[in-house]
């Protein structure tokens, strides 16, 4: 006889694709591709196959309502026994629960609560054996985070085979994640992933199509080897089975701070605080984003209403070590590590969070100490160890990052992290390197050599210009890693090609991409690498001179001050307004708006206002001021205190001071002129009538002021009687010019504009095309170098330089041009050309010899190249 039973499995294995139902409280997009793609914030679809199994016409209500509860789609009423109650709590994390203290419910049940609640021994009291999979599960977790290793091998004993006779993919998963617990103590083969995954897709894929268990147990076993993407998958899946699930939301959100989309996190949060509005979980989330924002105070915060209410919970006790290290209080992180291994002997997990924390602060002594004590833990744990490899390779110590590795991917060979991090070091072990006195450039052989030949002398002097300016240098060479392309350069970073610039100082080490065009997915552009690794360097030696414990703002401000880019139009914009509209940032706010933005503009207001606030330290304090607080900084001195000690004065006098310079600043910078258009028309019209007028004008931008209350005729009057005033002289000459060529009688009024308001290109542009445009090139030399000064990424100015200045007869200034014109896009056969004539004509014959060398590289099959190098060399001399 067929039961109802044997039609409904039946039915799971054959059903297919239906109309689905969404939940509408869920707030994140969940799709069966990778999770990482996915940017929506949608409700996730139930599973079709589920929803065609609630809709069966053979269940029972009883049965109807077990399957809505077992799959998080209870409804009003079906939490009606101790059971469903306890079964609906476990899935939602509401342990407190105390429905955990009827003895009706399963013991096994109450006895994974308590082991989630971190009432380890509890949870043992209550399973004294291991008579089932679910309770061998529970007690191996209990025993290794004791560390009652010999009872844990005495229940491995009883462990079932991992082979076919299993019939339950309830008992396959829970079997998978003892097993899975096992393999971090015990050696195992390369081979038990492979078996271990055979196993999670038979329970799906033949024994229960809607088991989300095993999903959920494939999506940390793949987390554990670093493959955040097919994990993004399997939790996908899970949650379309069972959208109240709290400890995929839990993963979800974990992976997506490890890949810094704090967007997707606090999604994730908010689904969980759906379930609980005090949802330990969501708060746990909240504690990592702050630390990784370092915010340790948040983090702080955050932990304690945690704790309030579950104070064993092991990820929020190993949370507050990271903590402590992350507020550099290093005897209370060991205080509270000698405590916990009181309470779970030699166990891990909280010296690898608080390591972890430490590498991302990039204190490395520290953090190697605890990573590498997390290791020793758990020798056949590879988690630690590839922590500790990374860490190695961000400290540019390769060779011991590689043998790591090396071992690593033996006893491990499916970690994704792992094999990258072994792939990259193979690679840079390919590496051609060329030695300086304070640089190893490292690069791959072929087109590169291209760029990095230019780099020796020129990475020296600045070298020069950086260590004067903060007077420390670091006791060893940097590492300077030429990558060919944007993934290689991303991996070498995070180990994940998912970074999204083009170049990083990991301390020691500065690895960059080379300037080239190309596809996005493999190059980002065209820039002057120069410039770039001024920056970079920058950070490499304050990070060195502060152990990396310098204020976040504070280290950007230190490293744009030795760049030769001056502030450009837009920046200026951004300071002013921010200035007259009282919206700067205050001094214990600054480093917020890196990490904390309330608002667009805030992060990039904070580097500039940072610049600006450096500036006036140095001019009303002396440069003295920033290398005294870097000193201060080494010891851990706080931000407040260092400022009141250094400069004799508490911050908000500091910041008093400097918004007057500041005022002074922008002034001079033509962004404040008195009298404002609005007091002009104020004068111009009764007062009432003209409050509308002055409010909009004044809150136009410089370019659209035309269309403004501000008639021809009033503009004439007040510019004689303001020649020099700025916003006039932009009205005037955006209106009479718009389009239209440029009349002569305007150019001294270009030139009066462009002293007013010196940081606007706009006369610059326009005189320089102009004068270029007529004929008159040399007109527009003074031009076009005021526009080639501001840029990075465009060596469209500084190529037309090279070529006026030669015809000027200038070669010294031409030869520069064409160097910063190659530097921003080295690849360019051209330029090279051009900077090769130059160099000869300059009588620089070094420097001749490279540009024609790379011309081979570039166009190897031209054969004119050749030739030129033969008669270069026959009238130079080979060397």
């Amino acid at each position: 006889m067929t039961t109802n039973m044997d039609r409904r499995t039946a039915h799971q294995r054959r059903i297919r694709g239906v109309a689905t139902r969404t939940l509408p409280w869920m707030v994140l997009a969940i799709s069966t591709t990778a999770l990482a793609q996915s940017p929506a914030m949608e409700p996730p679809p139930i599973d079709p196959a589920l929803e065609q199994a609630l809709d069966a016409p053979w269940l029972d209500e009883e049965e109807r309502r077990n399957l809505r509860v077992n799959h998080g789609l209870r409804q009003e009423g079906d939490l009606d026994t101790p059971l469903q109650r306890a079964r609906a709590a476990l899935d939602e994390w509401r342990l407190l629960d105390e429905v955990f203290e009827d003895a009706s419910v399963p013991v096994d049940m109450r006895a994974e609560a308590a082991m989630r609640r971190g009432e380890f021994e509890r949870a043992l009291e209550l399973l004294p054996t291991a008579d089932s999979s679910r309770s061998l599960w529970i007690r191996s977790e209990c025993l290794a985070r004791l560390g009652r290793f010999d009872e844990l091998d005495r229940d491995a004993a009883d462990l079932p085979a991992p082979n076919e006779s299993l019939d339950s993919a309830e008992t396959i998963s829970d079997l998978v994640r003892a097993l899975v617990v096992r393999s971090r103590i015990a050696p195992g083969t390369s081979e038990r992933h492979e078996i271990l995954m055979g196993l999670l897709a038979r329970a799906r894929g033949e024994l229960d199509r809607l088991d989300w268990r095993s999903r959920l147990a494939e999506a940390e076993l793949l987390l554990e080897k670093d493959n955040p993407e097919e994990a993004g998958e399997a939790l996908a899946e899970t949650l379309a089975l069972h959208p109240r699930l709290a400890d995929a939301w839990a993963l979800l959100g974990r992976t997506s701070i490890d890949r810094f989309d704090f967007a997707r996190a606090n999604a994730a949060a908010a689904a969980l605080r759906q379930l609980d509005p005090e949802h330990p979980l969501a708060a746990l989330l909240d504690v990592r984003e702050a630390l990784v924002r370092n915010d340790p105070d948040a983090a702080r915060v955050r932990l304690d209403g945690v704790l309030a209410r579950y104070p064993d919970l092991p990820e929020a006790l190993s949370l507050e070590v990271a903590v402590d290290a992350a507020r550099y209080d290093f005897d209370a992180m060991r205080g509270r590590l000698a405590a916990l291994d009181e309470r779970w002997p030699n166990h891990p997990g909280a010296w690898l969070e608080a390591g972890r924390q430490l590498a991302l602060d990039r204190q490395y002594p520290e953090a190697a100490e605890l990573l590498a004590e997390a290791a020793r833990r758990r020798p056949e744990w590879p988690v630690p160890r590839i922590d500790l490899a990374m860490l190695e390779l961000q400290s540019g110590r390769d060779a011991i990052a590689l043998a790591e590795l090396r071992e690593i991917a033996r006893l491990d060979p499916y970690n994704r992290r792992a094999a990258n991090g072994l792939a990259l070091l193979e690679d840079l072990s390919a590496y051609e390197r060329i030695r300086t006195e304070h640089f190893e450039i490292r690069f791959v052989e072929g087109i590169d050599r291209a760029v990095v030949e230019l780099m020796p002398e020129a990475l020296e002097a600045m070298h020069s210009e950086v260590v004067a300016r903060f007077d420390h240098e670091p006791p060893s060479p940097t590492v300077i890693e030429v990558h060919p392309d944007h993934p290689a350069f991303a991996v070498r970073i995070t180990s994940m090609p998912w970074i999204h610039t083009v170049a990083a100082c990991t301390g020691p080490v500065i690895a960059m991409e080379v300037p080239r065009r190309g596809p996005r997915k493999k190059h980002f552009g065209v820039f002057d690498w120069l410039e770039v690794l001024r920056h970079e360097y920058a950070h490499t030696v304050t990070l060195d001179q502060t152990r990396n414990r310098v204020p976040h703002w504070l280290t950007e401000a230190a490293a744009t001050s030795v760049e030769r880019i001056p502030r450009d139009h837009s920046t200026c914009m951004l300071l002013a307004r921010s200035l007259l509209n009282g919206e700067l940032l205050p001094f214990d706010e600054i480093d917020w708006a890196f990490v904390r933005p309330k608002k667009p503009t805030d992060r990039a207001l904070a580097y500039a206002q940072g610049r600006w606030m450096l500036e006036f330290m140095d001019e009303a304090f002396g440069p003295r001021a920033l290398i005294e607080l870097m000193e201060r900084f080494r010891t851990g001195e706080s931000p407040s205190a260092a400022f009141t000690d250094v400069l004799g004065i508490e911050p908000p006098l500091f910041m008093e001071r400097f918004l007057v310079w500041a005022g002074d600043e922008v002034r001079a910078w033509g962004l404040d002129p008195s009298p404002s258009i609005a007091e002009l028309l104020a004068s111009a019209r009764d007062e009432s009538a003209v409050e509308t007028d002055a409010d909009a004008a004044a809150a136009e931008e410089p370019e659209t002021r035309t269309s403004s209350a501000v008639d021809d005729e009033m503009l004439a009057t007040w510019l004689s009687e303001h020649p020099d005033h700025p916003d006039l002289l932009e009205m005037t000459l955006r209106r009479r010019i718009g389009d239209g060529a440029l009349p002569e009688e305007l150019v001294p009024m270009l030139e009066r504009y462009a002293a007013a308001r010196p940081i606007d290109p706009y006369p610059h542009r326009v005189l320089a095309r102009t004068f270029l445009e007529q004929g008159e090139p040399l007109r527009a030399i003074s031009h076009l170098a005021a526009l080639d000064a501001a840029e990075r990424d465009d060596n469209t100015y500084a190529a037309e330089l090279a070529r006026l200045e030669r015809q000027a007869g200038r070669t010294d200034l031409a030869l520069a041009a064409a160097m910063k014109a190659v530097r921003i896009d080295p690849y360019d056969a051209p330029l090279r050309e051009l900077a090769a004539t130059l160099a000869i004509e300059a009588g620089d014959t070094r420097l001749a010899r490279l540009h024609l060398e790379a011309l081979l590289l570039l166009e190897p099959d031209r054969p004119i190249h050749p030739r030129r190098l033969k008669a270069f060399e026959q009238r130079f001399g080979e060397g």
